[in-house]
């Protein structure tokens, strides 16, 4: 089995980006290379507190990082995806950000109730730098959207996962708006899913979630891409 050190010197290698920002190396669950269904979770963007809203260039970000990192100092770790993880496995009670990791766990234990969902996937952000401001949606640039696709691109290279799902409508349509037939033929199935905690259409019925003109839950959805075919 790789460990995950030997997937973080590979991906660093490919990607001088994560090189500049470790933080943003993927989480990748302890059991990923045993998963039967081994996905990629995208979400879309990471965040600083308040006191940071609109305060750091895009240029400075992918460019010339150790500035905004010396002003950040321990906010950093908002930004910092595995610590992310941790955090919501490890704190009680959970915030209302941590509502996304939570009612994906829940959902993945209707398929297997004795495994964690985050001991088995690999999980993201997108786009690969934070919103401008606390909480809200990130206002993406042509860099970004070039960066985030490179990235996702060397992930599923190195991890070389069976599935890649979307968490974050705003993320799939620019990576749908973004990614050419020659990219799409080196990556695996890609889905997508409304976001689990921040639109009501994780819990509400849709037919564009379902086969064959059945209505279901983006929730439902979800759990028939992560159910292995031969279960």
């Amino acid at each position: 089995m790789k460990s995950i050190k030997t997937y973080d010197n590979k991906l660093q290698s490919k990607l001088n980006h994560l090189k500049l920002h470790p933080a943003y190396l993927p989480h990748i669950g302890l059991k990923f290379n045993e998963a039967r269904t081994k996905v990629l979770i995208i979400a879309e963007s990471h965040y600083l507190p308040e006191k940071h809203n609109n305060k750091f260039s895009v240029a400075d970000w992918y460019h010339n990082p150790k500035a905004i990192y010396n002003e950040i100092g321990d906010d950093k770790g908002w930004f910092k995806t595995r610590g992310v993880i941790n955090h919501y496995k490890t704190v009680q009670p959970l915030s209302k950000g941590h509502g996304i990791f939570k009612n994906l766990e829940t959902a993945y234990q209707t398929i297997n109730k004795d495994v964690k969902l985050f001991d088995e996937c690999v999980y993201f952000n997108y786009f690969q730098r934070p919103s401008e401001e606390e909480g809200e949606t990130i206002k993406v640039h042509k860099i970004d959207s070039e960066i985030a696709l490179e990235n996702l691109m060397v992930i599923s290279e190195v991890l070389k996962p069976n599935k890649i799902i979307f968490v974050s409508s705003a993320a799939y349509k620019d990576y749908e708006d973004h990614v050419t037939k020659e990219q799409k033929d080196k990556l695996p199935y890609v889905g997508s899913v409304p976001h689990p905690s921040a639109s009501s259409w994780w819990n509400r019925k849709s037919k564009r979630y379902g086969i064959k003109g059945e209505a279901v839950t983006g929730r439902d959805k979800f759990i028939r891409i992560m159910t292995p075919k031969n279960k």
